[in-house]
């Protein structure tokens, strides 16, 4: 079972109402135009859970502080609209701190930095660009722009 699946089943969890086989099912397909999870495309299952957590909250941690600066959350924003539209194949914060790593890796540094909330405002361009680049080519791909 993915760990998108899992995490579908217990976001569900979190959600009054959708307890009941047929209505869980109705909310599916009105969802994503399917009534089985295992049918469904690794996109349409986020999708899915992005539903949920909207209906239940958020599911956000409540230790959840915005950084105090300004270009590290430029990177969040960017991400964060990257994975409403559908655009990353892992829009975790590992998939985020990976995308930072690469975008900063040099000779100096070969790790490149490990999370976006150490970044310098100089490292923070480089990934924003990087993320806009991606940005603008994923959604031409999808026919958007």
């Amino acid at each position: 079972m993915s760990d998108t699946i899992k995490a579908v089943h217990a976001t569900r969890r979190q959600v009054a109402g959708l307890e009941d086989d047929e209505t869980w099912r109705a909310f599916l397909e009105q969802t994503v135009g399917q009534r089985s999870i295992r049918a469904m495309t690794e996109a349409q299952l986020r999708r899915v859970l992005l539903t949920l957590r909207a209906r239940s909250g958020g599911a956000k941690s409540k230790n959840f502080k915005p950084s105090p600066k300004a270009h590290v959350r430029k990177v969040f924003a960017l991400w964060g609209d990257m994975r409403r539209h559908d655009l990353l194949e892992n829009p975790t914060r590992e998939g985020l701190r990976g995308f930072v790593a690469r975008m900063t890796a040099t000779d100096a540094r070969p790790d490149g930095v490990g999370d976006p909330d150490w970044l310098t405002p100089q490292d923070a361009e480089k990934v924003i660009e990087g993320l806009k680049a991606w940005r603008r080519r994923a959604l031409a791909r999808q026919g958007a722009l």
